[in-house]
């Protein structure tokens, strides 16, 4: 059996990593982010410890259905992050607030609609590569988000993901496992 793709990617350059991931940062309000977010499918949700705990001082237009969720609404950038790890290849876009600073983590998972998730990124604008910062999660779990209007407003609630592919769970492990140290 030969091995998989981007472990021969690895052994051509066997520094690829943090220092050699690809961003793009694209500015989005809460309210294009929780009309993105349902077609998105079943992604890991992950609330940073680096956010602020209060909610914007603005109205944005949309409401969260639980506290969890409260991190979406702070969210004015996103960062899209792709890197080749030791296990694979890995993205995730985490939102950052008006001032930069992290709020949540979402990665991709082999059962999040790669079509969507394009759609979502295909504005932004390439940025140079740091080290993606390692931060700590609060908490995280699949997720598969829904929008609805209400007096006005846009409800964004998010559905725990029971069934995930086998992959998908093995995936989402090691991103937790990743996150917890």
């Amino acid at each position: 059996m030969s091995s998989p793709w981007w472990r021969q990617l690895l052994q051509c350059f066997p520094r690829a990593g943090c220092e050699d991931a690809c961003r793009c940062r694209l500015r989005i309000t809460p309210a294009a982010l929780a009309a993105s977010l349902p077609t998105l499918g079943s992604v890991l949700y992950m609330p940073l410890v680096a956010c602020a705990p209060d909610l914007p001082r603005r109205p944005c237009g949309v409401l969260v259905a639980t506290p969890a969720l409260a991190p979406l609404l702070r969210v004015q950038w996103l960062l899209a992050v792709s890197e080749i790890a030791p296990d694979g290849p890995r993205e995730w876009i985490d939102g950052l607030d008006g001032e930069g600073l992290p709020c949540l983590r979402l990665h991709l998972l082999p059962d999040t609609d790669y079509l969507g998730w394009d759609r979502l990124l295909d504005r932004g604008a390439p940025v140079p590569a740091l080290p993606p910062p390692h931060l700590r999660a609060l908490t995280a779990y699949p997720l598969r988000f829904h929008r609805q209007r209400l007096a006005g407003f846009d409800l964004l609630r998010g559905e725990a993901v029971t069934r995930l592919s086998p992959l998908g769970r093995q995936l989402a492990g090691r991103i937790v496992r990743a996150h917890a140290g």
